[in-house]
């Protein structure tokens, strides 16, 4: 099928998790086991809706893979777990399906599109946020104007999404307004990358969630305006982070 694509880390042949698959393969090429891991991956990709493959052995997808100990290799490094019910791809949701797709896709355009809308705009001062060119300004007073469809905001819909869900994930007409106001849509691809972030975070994590805060606070504090990306409590948190 046309547009059908992995979402793959620019360092994964030099991942620590990729150099332990290669030794233990007894292989001295990394590049290899990428090619390997690449099969693996596209395979829960197509044939499994949440990472998990019922019923699957690691002898028959070593088979498939052409790699014999291949995915015990794997499961030792901690990117999938074998089980008596069968296999599963860790954090599959983080890296496949069409939710985390789109929501690459919509971080990818966003920023090609701030991008696009500084060409040629130069500022005297690093920290200043160069201004937009006419044609950005019109496209901005375009997407106020008609703000009441979800298309014009794809920004919003996927800070919306990504937003973990709890007791305090509401007034989502309150959080609109506000990430107008703050003019937000043209940050949402750093927005994204720092929502992303605290959720590995211990402060976000802990006791379930308790200290999560509402979005509509996130977004009247502009809590993303010079926020570094939360360190991540997981040493390992799968193999295209």
């Amino acid at each position: 099928m046309a547009g059908e694509w992995l979402k793959f880390e620019c360092s994964l042949p030099e991942k620590p998790e990729t150099l332990a698959i290669t030794v233990a393969m007894g292989w001295d090429d990394p590049d290899l086991t990428v090619g390997k891991l690449m099969r693996l991956f596209r395979w829960f990709d197509q044939h499994t809706v949440d990472g998990n493959a019922s019923g699957v052995t690691p002898a028959l997808l070593d088979r498939l893979i052409c790699a014999t100990g291949f995915v015990q290799a794997v499961a030792n490094s901690g990117w999938l777990a074998i089980t008596d019910a069968g296999l599963s791809l860790v954090h599959f949701d983080r890296h496949n399906g069409m939710t985390a797709k789109n929501r690459a896709q919509t971080a990818k355009r966003v920023a090609n599109h701030r991008a696009s809308s500084y060409d040629g705009v130069q500022c005297n001062a690093t920290n200043v946020t160069p201004p937009l060119a006419r044609e950005e300004k019109k496209r901005e007073e375009v997407i106020q104007r008609d703000a009441g469809k979800p298309t014009d905001l794809p920004g919003f819909a996927e800070f919306w999404k990504t937003w973990p869900s709890n007791d305090r994930k509401q007034a989502k007409g309150k959080c609109l307004d506000a990430w107008k106001k703050a003019h937000a849509e043209r940050d949402a691809a750093l927005i994204l990358a720092h929502v992303e972030s605290l959720k590995l975070s211990q402060s976000w994590r802990k006791n379930g969630g308790e200290f999560v805060p509402a979005p509509l606070v996130y977004l009247n504090n502009k809590r993303w305006e010079g926020a570094e990306l939360a360190d991540a409590t997981e040493s390992s948190v799968g193999a295209f982070v």
